[in-house]
């Protein structure tokens, strides 16, 4: 797992028998950014819910799939700020989800800050940072 500021870790995909150990680790909740059947022997999101509620964690699954949509970011806003914290976010390599990660704290860390967060993940994601600034730069009265 990769650390993210904010008190999130980002990881490829998990295992259901891996959610009991996260608990034991501290962690409060989860976030699966995997659609399901994505990949052979890949667990559904219905199992990986069942270990999170067995292991007393919050589980949301938001799946990205065909790129980023307006709706798939205002899901993960909403997410990281009701999500208690530490919380594990996954998907099949942690790109995508390291990608959600940057829109939904944006707002909150800035270009930079979101930029060299991701680069010290491990994640060189230069390609997003002006679909960041335009989505900083988005007008918010509507």
């Amino acid at each position: 797992m990769k650390e993210l500021p904010g008190n999130v870790f980002v990881s490829g995909q998990l295992m259901p028998a891996q959610i009991q150990v996260l608990a034991e680790q501290g962690v409060k909740s989860v976030i699966n950014n995997r659609p399901d059947q994505e990949a052979p022997l890949q667990p559904l999101s219905e199992e990986m819910e069942a270990a999170a509620e067995a292991a007393s964690l919050g589980y949301l699954h938001i799946p990205m799939s065909a790129g980023l949509t307006p709706d798939l970011i205002a899901a993960s806003i909403k997410a990281f700020e009701s999500a208690p914290r530490p919380i594990v976010v996954f998907c099949a390599s942690g790109r995508r989800s390291t990608v959600l990660w940057a829109f939904a704290h944006i707002d909150q860390l800035g270009i930079d800050a979101v930029m060299q967060a991701m680069s010290d993940a491990g994640y060189q994601l230069e390609q997003i940072r002006n679909p960041l600034m335009e989505f900083a730069a988005r007008d918010r009265t509507c």
